[in-house]
């Protein structure tokens, strides 16, 4: 999760602020993991940015469900939902993988 949060952490130093995470391949999260997306989340908000989930798979998000994430983060069924679902003015610049 370390990896996740320099990454995001990179993005923010270069002022790309709207961030989708694809969680298709992740069929687990822990609860420290799930604190640092949360730490990364309220950093891009206070920025006027967003990060948005995409891809999880049913019990992923029962386990955001459980800590009471569900509210707090958007989960998109596909990466290009997460993607139309920012301003228009996007254009996906900057994507990691």
């Amino acid at each position: 999760m370390v990896r996740i949060k320099d990454m995001i952490g990179g993005l923010i130093e270069k002022e790309r602020l709207k961030v989708v995470l694809n969680l298709k391949a992740v069929d687990h999260i822990n609860y420290l993991s799930i604190g640092v997306l949360l730490d990364r989340l309220r950093l891009l908000r206070e920025m006027n940015g967003d990060l948005k989930l995409s891809g999880m798979d049913p019990h992923l998000k029962d386990i955001f469900r459980v800590v009471g994430m569900d509210g707090v983060f958007e989960f998109y069924a596909s990466l290009d939902d997460a993607i139309e679902s920012f301003d228009e003015d996007w254009d996906g610049a900057a994507t990691c993988h």
